[in-house]
């Protein structure tokens, strides 16, 4: 019986788990411990739910707040890893005017025909840029990528202990409900009616989950983006007002 019924319907995400547990059958063979592409929050968190994996399998990004990462297979204790197989560069602008994206970076890597599976997480900074790809396109990359976007590049490959982690910022918001249409609407400056209608269209995702019910009661701890608003951690309710409205905090990347 294929394992992979229990978790999904999905054609995808069933060829997907069947990877993992193909790199896991290598590393028995092998005594090695392997690592898969980089995997979206999404794939993450199916692989985890996965009771055949447990205690087989972790994650790397190249820092604590990764979101895209790797799979790491290890069967044995005593096997020898040599870390993640993937490596960070800065790409430093040489033009003063330059302003670019998140979007810019990924189409650039992109255009140089590189699949989005290979690079994993984009960190924009002021007038420079960081990101992580897999070390077997790391020197394709570094002789090819000249420009990003319209404006030329010096690129070069960097420590991950020179990382710079996003930027946030901790704000407390009035919020009726915890319900996930009131918080969007105060975290992204909605109506509470535009709000809903980007849930109900699928624009906006908890835990990198697509969601579209406009009435979850949200915890804490959730990540909450929306596409083309940014992201968000909601930390959940601190307080009640006199006129019985909650009191949140909200972690907001810059």
């Amino acid at each position: 019986m294929d394992f992979t019924n229990k978790y999904t319907d999905s054609q995808e995400e069933k060829i997907m788990l069947r990877k993992i547990d193909d790199l896991i059958r290598r590393s028995e063979r092998s005594f090695t411990v392997l690592y898969s592409h980089f995997l979206t929050p999404a794939e993450q968190m199916l692989i985890g739910r996965v009771t055949e994996f447990y205690g087989i399998i972790s994650f790397d990004g190249g820092y604590e707040d990764a979101e895209r990462r790797m799979c790491r297979v290890c069967t044995a204790e005593y096997e020898a890893d040599e870390g993640a197989p993937l490596e960070l560069f800065r790409a430093v602008s040489t033009a003063p005017e330059a302003n670019w994206s998140h979007r810019d970076v990924l189409g650039s890597l992109m255009g140089l025909g590189i699949k989005r599976e290979m690079i994993g997480d984009i960190i924009m900074l002021e007038r420079e840029a960081m990101f992580f790809c897999d070390r077997s396109v790391s020197d394709y990359v570094n002789i090819n990528l000249e420009k990003i976007g319209r404006y030329k590049v010096k690129l070069s490959k960097t420590e991950l202990s020179d990382i710079s982690q996003p930027e946030t910022v901790k704000k407390s918001v009035n919020i009726s409900s915890p319900r996930l249409d009131c918080v969007c609407a105060e975290c992204f400056g909605l109506s509470r009616t535009k709000a809903a209608d980007a849930i109900r269209k699928g624009l906006v995702s908890v835990d990198w989950q697509p969601c579209e019910n406009v009435s979850r009661e949200l915890r804490g701890g959730e990540k909450i983006s929306l596409r083309g608003k940014g992201k968000v951690r909601y930390l959940g309710i601190t307080g009640t007002s006199k006129k019985g409205r909650s009191f949140a905090e909200i972690e907001k990347y810059i």
